[in-house]
């Protein structure tokens, strides 16, 4: 498909320089054929007896030479008025009118019994033969158009015609008809092949521009990023410089240290959700955000979401609503749930009376439902829809604590729901509200696993499992150690890739391996995990889940491995989504695929 339309596109641009190569040769060819007009006026109109029909001839070819100088002044003046494939088309049939008439007034030659007449006639017809070939020869259309009219008469009557050397020279007048035809189209090969180099170079100017454009843009786009991340992360790290200087002054009382205590938690707090935000951001760009479907009932993720906003709307005097629901989702409810709670915050933040609403809608063909978020808050002008989706932007608030948002919800929310392979819908009125649906594809209730609201438990696919974990850190081999110990897993932790494999040699054959990225300065958890497979492959065992741990936010190991499909979960991972990777990869269907992949 792509090439048909690169094959139409090119045969476009070639119609276009046909066209402007046909008509700009025109203006050399009217002299001419206002000479040969002179030369027919002196021979057969005064200089013999023929009758009227000589007369008509030249003025039927003065005729068609005006309609060409006009056809030619029209397309100067108003080139857009037809396509070029309907001016080449115009042209070709000028060049009938214009040949025909020279073409067959070879007859009065014949009329004549003189042989150099006819010569010197048949001269000037090759004369003007060889001019249309020049300046038609780029279209098979005009110049056969140009050719054939001007030349067939004239070949017909020598090879018709009994006088010794008519017919030789009959002959030649084809072979020349002929020979025209073939350099004419190795003419237009080459020119088809000059104008597809130039098309392909032009093409590559323009993606390079774009691209050059696409750099600048994303320069300057960074520039604002780090500027705006500057300022807010100056803002809370200036004020707590000067409310720690408060907790120092001997003259404070006990109530303004706590108070002032207190306003320093309120701005580490806003330091680290925009930390958090920011590293959300990064994730995303580098490639190395997972998406990690299942089926699981969208009320468990509202519940969360409504224990998570009630106080806050509460405190504001807002009514959060959340309409129940049956429906089951098939996405990742990690990331479902982090676009949910940056649109629920932002709705929050902008209502300052009314409600909040959450609820799900069926799309009409069942495959598909949508989560909307709608509040009764401030709105989004027409001129602020795209706006609110960029870094940092944040709609202006008559009354704005600094301390509210950064401007990286919705941009966050933007990239997720696209990672999620679905488009975030907006429908807002200032002073009306906001209502933001997000798409989510329809799941199947007999294949939920576990509840999302539910304390972890022990499911069938964890329990007795054998886990391997590096970690070169003891602290975080230990934590991880109990954690999985109390799921009712057999741990086994290593410092290295050499304890990894030799665990192995030892008789401990693992399910699950979970490792550490950066394990020391000299190897990486890549390293360590395609040992401990070569390990298990040399002792015939193919069936090990793999699942890595990182606090890098962007390497091009973890994005091809993250490709692989290997989970790559970002630090810090919280038991939950430590539970639910588990147990998505220890089910039996995603065991075999991993099986099959290893073998």
């Amino acid at each position: 498909m792509h090439g048909d339309q690169r094959k139409r596109e090119l045969d476009a641009d070639i119609d276009h320089d046909v066209a402007s190569a046909l008509y700009a040769a025109d203006p050399a060819s009217f002299p001419t054929h206002a000479c040969a007009i002179a030369l027919l006026v002196m021979v057969y109109v005064t200089g013999a007896d023929d009758g009227m029909l000589p007369l008509a001839c030249v003025l039927l070819y003065g005729m068609a030479n005006s309609l060409s100088i006009g056809m030619w002044a029209w397309r100067r003046r108003q080139a857009s008025r037809f396509c070029s494939c309907r001016w080449i088309e115009l042209h070709a049939l000028r060049n009938v009118a214009l040949y025909s008439a020279p073409g067959w007034s070879i007859w009065f030659a014949f009329q004549h019994a003189s042989a150099g007449l006819v010569a010197a006639h048949t001269v000037m017809l090759v004369a003007l033969a060889a001019l249309a070939y020049g300046s038609n020869g780029l279209n098979l259309l005009n110049l056969r158009c140009a050719i054939l009219p001007l030349l067939l008469p004239a070949a017909a009557l020598h090879l018709l015609e009994p006088a010794p050397g008519r017919l030789e020279l009959g002959v030649a007048l084809v072979i020349f008809i002929v020979a025209v035809d073939l350099l004419a189209a190795q003419y237009r090969k080459l020119f088809r092949g000059i104008v597809e180099a130039r098309v392909d170079q032009q093409r590559l100017a323009e993606t390079i521009a774009r691209q050059k454009g696409v750099i600048e843009e994303t320069s300057i786009a960074r520039t604002r990023f780090f500027a705006a991340a500057s300022h807010d992360l100056r803002q809370p790290l200036h004020a707590i410089g000067l409310l720690a200087q408060t907790l120092t002054d001997r003259r404070a009382s006990d109530a303004e240290r706590e108070d002032t205590a207190q306003h320093i938690v309120c701005n580490v707090e806003a330091l680290n959700h925009l930390f958090n935000q920011v590293l959300d951001l990064a994730r995303i760009e580098s490639g190395v955000t997972q998406v990690m479907p299942q089926h699981f009932p969208l009320a468990d993720v509202l519940a969360r979401i409504e224990r998570q906003f009630r106080p806050a709307a509460a405190e504001k005097g807002l009514a959060l609503r959340i309409a129940p629901t049956s429906c089951v989702a098939f996405t990742d409810p990690v990331l479902l749930e982090r676009v949910l709670a940056n649109l629920v915050s932002n709705a929050v933040r902008y209502t300052e009376c009314g409600s909040v609403w959450i609820g799900v809608r069926q799309a009409a063909n069942r495959e598909r439902c949508f989560i909307e978020v709608r509040d009764s808050g401030i709105g989004i002008a027409p001129q602020e829809r795209e706006l609110v989706f960029e870094e940092f932007y944040q709609a202006p608030l008559a009354h704005r604590d600094g301390r509210e948002g950064h401007g990286l919800g919705l941009s966050t929310v933007r990239r997720l729901t696209r990672l999620l392979g679905c488009e975030l819908m907006l429908r807002s009125a200032p002073g009306r509200g906001t209502t933001m649906r997000v798409p989510v594809r329809t799941g199947d209730a007999s294949l939920v696993t576990a509840s999302l609201v539910a304390p972890p438990e022990m499911s069938a696919f964890i329990d007795g499992r054998r886990v391997l974990c590096v970690d070169d850190d003891p602290a975080n081999l230990d934590a991880l150690g109990a954690l999985l110990t109390r799921w009712g897993c057999v741990v086994r932790g290593c410092r290295d890739e050499l304890a990894a494999v030799r665990a192995i040699s030892e008789g401990f054959v693992p399910d699950v391996l979970v490792c550490d990225y950066r394990i020391d300065r000299h190897q990486t958890g890549i390293e360590a995990m395609n040992a401990v497979r070569e390990a298990l492959r040399r002792r015939g065992h193919h069936g090990l889940a793999r699942v890595m741990m990182t606090g890098d936010m962007a390497s091009p190991e973890l994005a091809a491995l993250a490709a692989e499909g290997v989970p790559v979960l970002h630090k810090p991972v919280t038991p939950t989504r430590l539970r639910r990777t588990l147990d998505t990869l220890l089910q039996p269907s995603a065991q075999g695929q991993e099986a099959a992949e290893v073998a």
